[in-house]
Formats: C-alpha cells, structure tokens, sequence
C-alpha cells in the first residue's frame, strides 16, 4: 500500500553536496535521451525527484512495469504516474508480457522489466536507461555472489553503466546509501509504495538483506562491501584489457560470426586471462548478452588444454559449438535447439538481430521478420560457409516466407532468385578483433 511523508522540500542540507543533481548525472549529460526506471518505491521515487532537479537534463521519460503479479500493481503504476505528474514530468505505464514459464519469480520480473524499458527507449529514440541501484544494493549483490561462489567478474557486482538490449543501463546513484535516498523521498511529499516482496524471505536478496546488521556489526559494512566490489572490478578491468588482446592477436572471425584461431593461446595464457578471454568468445558467438558461468567455463578451459596432448574436443556450451585440437579451435553459433528467435521488421529500419548482425530492412509490404534461414526448411548454399552455420544466418521473411537473404547465400536448385539483404556480423567487434571477410551485403 502507499504511504505519503511530509510536504515536499529540498535536499536535506547535509547531504546537498553529495547530492547535487548536476554531479550526480554528470556522466549521462548529452545522451539522447533517458528513460527512468520507477517503481514508486523509495529509492526509485528519490531518483526522479533528483532529476526533476537537474536543469542541463536531457529528453527524459519516467517509465514504470506493471508485472501483473499482485492485484494493487496497476493502481501502483498509476500512482508514479502521478507523482511523476507532480513534479512535471512526462511518464509512461509499460505492461510486462504474460508469464509464461515457471522458474525464479524475481529473474523473470527483471528480465521482463529490462525488455520493456529497452523497448520503450527504443520507441522514444532515447539511448539510455537509469535505474536507482544504490550502494546497499550493491552490498547484497556482492553477499549473493560471494554465496554462489561466483569469480572476480561476479563480485565485481554491477557497475555503473553497462547494456541490456542494446540500450545502456546506467545507475548513477551507486555511491548512495539507502537511508540518503529514503531520506530524499520522504521529503518530497510524494506517496510511497511498498512492495511486500520486499520483505518476502522466500527471496534470496531479502533473506540476505536480513544479515547486513550483523555483517555491519563485524565491520562488513554497506560501504566496505560495495567498495570491495569496486576494487574487484579495477582488476576484472585489467584482465579484460589483456583477454582482448589475446583475441585480437590470436583468433579471427569471418563474416558470418565464425571464430578461429590457435586453442594454445587460451592455455598458455595465464589462467584467469584464458578463462576470460574463452568466455568473451563463447558470448560474441554465441549472440548472448552476458557469459556462461563461471565452472562451465573452468570445464571447457580444462577440456581444451587436454587437447595439448593430441586429443580433440567437441563441445556445446552457451549456444556455440565448439571444436578444438592441439593447434586449432573453431567456434560457430548452435543451431537446432530453437535457440535463435524472430524479430519483426519494420520497413527501412535497422535492427541487431541475435546480438550478432546488423539488418537494414528494404522498403517491402506485408509482415516481416528477421530469423535464422534454417526456419526456411530451405537447402541454402555458400562457397564460404557449411550447412550448420548457414543456418545460424539471418533471413528475411515475408508473410512467413523467406525472401531475401545475406550476400554469399544461393537458393537451392529449382528455386527462383531471392533478394540481397544488407547485413553486418557484430561478432569480430564485440570480441575488439578484425574481421577476416568483408561482411556481407
């Protein structure tokens, strides 16, 4: 249920530096524009009061999710509707998908979340979306992955700007407490919700929530964690840097999103460098947005240097078949396992299709779609490519029907000529390495 504090009014002044609209976004000056994560809780209702105060702000759009999963959810989201009218703020009420699986509740509702705010930066032509993760969520972050035996790219916890969808996500209030943007709220008289899963003990993040006062009480304060996870995150930086480099000096990738080069690298290599730079490849071909876990890849690492002594591995992990001996490894996104979804198509439009090719749609009538060209049920051909990984390409349907395809992909035999489409592989500039092949289209 909502509550309502006291009238609204600045910044308390003790935190008015800390606090300052025009340090805090600092980074997120000259975007396109923002699209604003709210909940209308207290931390999220803070964020907006903050940039309702931020005079250099660029085109912004208060957004909320109504998931659907508790009945007072809808008169929730009316309600930062109009708070966000209060302050004069455009907003926008965004309606999360059915669910229709089971599985970890909090996981679905963030991702569902995630994909409707990307979807509405997208409609609005804005780049960025913000959210109010704040310095205690980054503690129980840091705690819940410590808990999951997670490696260093784990505990580095979230950082301040990342991608979700192809958008950034950006959460500039990370050096905040919880009290300071409780604080915030309150004083600005608007109503409050508080969702009760917040106190749920069903929810690892709450259980873990309920340990921070005696953590605290031993010194593993708030403030110590989440500046452990900053640390961690300096290091996972400077791996990554090195990770790259051995990429881009050892493994190439055409332009259909095949990866080559010399297995022995990722041996050789120190360990936590191969492991990275084995996962970053496993992600760019595979089109996914994040790596594997980390023991997945502790596994495939050790399989591979087992290829040093003259065994081969074939293997599939993260949507990417892997092959590898002593001197060699090959990888190429997985194809058969209904992996490789649909995107619909607008006319003239651009989209990233898979997280590994740029499409520009041609102007044509009917209802269209990008998807992989094995869902043609065709025999497609190319002197640069096998069967498998043409399949993983993308295609243009029409009506259901495919009708155009990338440059280097004949028709089978007896079939009529099917259009060009204009596409660019992403993979070899998502690993920071050189493409072997001119992209096609």
């Amino acid at each position: 249920m909502p509550r309502r504090a006291a009238p609204a009014a600045d910044p308390p002044a003790a935190a008015a530096g800390t606090l300052d609209p025009r340090r805090l976004f600092a980074t997120l000056a000259g975007r396109r524009g923002l699209v604003l994560a709210v909940s209308g809780g207290a931390d999220s209702t803070a964020l907006m009061c903050l940039m309702a105060r931020w005079a250099e702000r660029p085109p912004f759009l208060v957004a909320t999710v109504d998931h659907g999963l508790r009945p007072e959810s809808a008169a929730e989201a009316q309600l930062v509707a109009e708070n966000a009218a209060q302050l004069g703020l455009p907003s926008r009420i965004l309606t999360a998908p059915e669910r229709g699986e089971s599985g970890n509740l909090q996981d679905w509702a963030r991702r569902a979340r995630y994909h409707c705010l990307a979807e509405a930066a997208r409609e609005a032509g804005f780049d960025t979306i913000v959210t109010a993760h704040h310095r205690d969520d980054q503690a129980e972050t840091f705690l819940l992955r410590l808990a999951r035996g997670s490696g260093i790219y784990g505990l580095a916890a979230m950082p301040k700007e990342g991608t979700v969808d192809g958008i950034t996500l950006a959460r500039p209030l990370l050096g905040l407490s919880h009290a300071a943007l409780v604080e915030i709220a309150a004083e600005s008289g608007l109503a409050i919700v508080d969702d009760p899963s917040n106190a749920n003990p069903r929810f690892d993040r709450v259980r873990m929530r309920g340990f921070m006062p005696e953590l605290s009480s031993h010194g593993l304060t708030p403030e110590r964690l989440a500046e452990t996870a900053d640390r961690l995150r300096r290091a996972a930086a400077a791996i990554d840097h090195y990770a790259v480099a051995l990429l881009r000096d050892r493994f190439e990738a055409d332009s259909f999103g095949v990866v080559r080069g010399d297995s022995a690298a990722l041996t050789e290599a120190p360990e936590e460098i191969g492991l990275r730079a084995l996962a970053l490849l496993l992600r760019a071909v595979g089109g996914a947005d994040y790596t594997p876990e980390l023991h997945a890849v502790e596994a495939l690492h050790t399989g591979i240097r087992d290829t040093l002594g003259g065994e081969s591995l074939k293997r599939t992990l993260h949507g990417v078949i892997l092959s590898a001996t002593k001197n060699r490894l090959f990888a190429r996104r997985e194809w058969g396992r209904g992996v490789l979804a649909d995107a619909a198509a607008t006319p003239g439009a651009t989209l990233v299709w898979d997280h590994r090719f740029r499409v520009e749609i041609p102007p044509l009538s009917g209802t269209l779609g990008v998807g992989p060209l094995g869902q043609s049920g065709l025999r497609l051909r190319s002197p640069l490519a096998d069967h498998a990984t043409v399949q993983t390409l993308p295609g243009l349907f029409q009506n259901g029907i495919l009708v155009a395809v990338p440059q280097g992909i004949g028709p089978p035999d007896g079939l009529g000529s099917l259009q060009n489409l204009a596409v660019e592989c992403l993979v070899a500039r998502r690993l920071g390495i050189e493409s072997a092949l001119a992209p096609p289209g």
